[in-house]
């Protein structure tokens, strides 16, 4: 009995000494969690390329004070003065009332070839104060989307999504929804006229058959490719640019074995568009030139100063179409070499 008890003893005793240098050994590797990174988000519109959580947090307002109560006039005081410092302060409130009604965006870029994750792990956003949230597989910007309805494989209404609290429900429900967009680029659109939050978690996925990019790079090389499949492809910048074609395959034999590149196929299916517009809405882009063809050999640069520039590959399925775009941005010195001029 003595032997057992002492034992006993003697394991407490030996696991109280070890404990601490147990302990130790977890102290040793501090960097051995996941890195987490959080962004807040300070801008209405706020550009987004790295992985994270994006956290948005708007305090209740203060309600503006009445025009006259803060007003610390004389005897002496105009009636114009009294006047322009009322209009003063009902200018800054109708300010503020619509500032608090705009509608603000998380706006996410990746890489070319990936696809955006947007988990949203909380919100706080009353639907009956008027706040709203979506989700839009793409960019919107004055009411045109990146890609446009003839460049995306989904209706416009299946690409946006919208949400809000309904504090009124009962039982109350998990708030955590998941998105994925079809390109490089998503939107998470958002209006709080009072109060709320939010934390959204981006990440990006990488794609095998890239099709709508969206460009964040000035000066880059890009793949386009239709893979076999009937679609548009279509490349924008959101600057004037110059572009280059480094190679080119496009169309069938009897294009393809041609002397040149030809830079007028307008008449042909399966060609590539360069040009530009004033949005993001490239479906009525002004065209400074159609090419199709093959050639293995660096082309000649064109400037296209527009809002946007894009180049869209048009295809009906039976070749495969593909082509190296290099796509830098322009300056006055490229002048010279511009094919189109938007309207300003």
């Amino acid at each position: 009995m003595k032997l057992v008890v002492y034992c006993y003893l003697s394991m407490i005793v030996l696991g109280v000494q070890a404990w601490p240098t147990v302990k130790r050994s977890f102290e040793l590797y501090p960097g051995a969690a996941m890195p987490h990174t959080e962004h807040r988000i300070a801008d209405c519109m706020h550009v987004a390329s790295e992985p994270g959580d994006y956290i948005f947090k708007k305090s209740a307002a203060a309600p503006p004070a009445a025009p006259l109560a803060v007003l610390n006039f004389n005897r002496d005081a105009t009636l114009l003065e009294l006047e322009a410092a009322t209009s003063a302060q009902l200018e800054a409130a109708a300010a503020a009332a619509t500032a608090a009604e705009s509608v603000c965006g998380l706006y996410v870029i990746g890489e070319p070839d990936t696809i955006v994750e947007i988990t949203m792990k909380h919100y706080d956003v009353n639907c009956e104060s008027g706040g709203l949230m979506a989700f839009v597989d793409g960019w919107e910007l004055n009411g045109e989307y990146f890609p446009s309805i003839k460049d995306h494989h989904r209706l416009l209404e299946d690409r946006v999504f919208e949400f809000c609290n309904n504090n009124k429900q009962w039982p109350r429900f998990s708030n955590k929804k998941f998105f994925r967009s079809s390109q490089n680029a998503a939107l998470l659109q958002y209006r709080i006229p009072t109060r709320g939050s939010f934390v959204a978690n981006v990440r990006f996925h990488k794609i095998s058959q890239p099709c709508n990019v969206l460009v964040q790079d000035t000066a880059a090389v890009y793949q386009m490719s239709n893979f076999g499949h009937a679609r548009n492809c279509t490349l924008s910048a959101l600057f004037p640019a110059a572009v280059s074609l480094g190679s080119l395959r496009i169309g069938g034999k009897t294009v393809r074995a041609q002397e040149k590149v030809n830079y007028d196929c307008h008449q042909y299916e399966d060609r590539l568009d360069i040009g530009g517009s004033a949005g993001l809405d490239t479906t009525g882009m002004e065209l400074a030139s159609a090419v199709c063809g093959a050639t293995t050999e660096l082309g000649p640069e064109q400037a296209i100063f527009c809002g946007v520039t894009s180049v869209r590959l048009v295809s009906t399925g039976r070749y495969q179409n593909q082509a190296a775009v290099i796509v830098r941005k322009a300056d006055e010195h490229d002048l010279d070499i511009a094919t189109l001029l938007c309207a300003l």
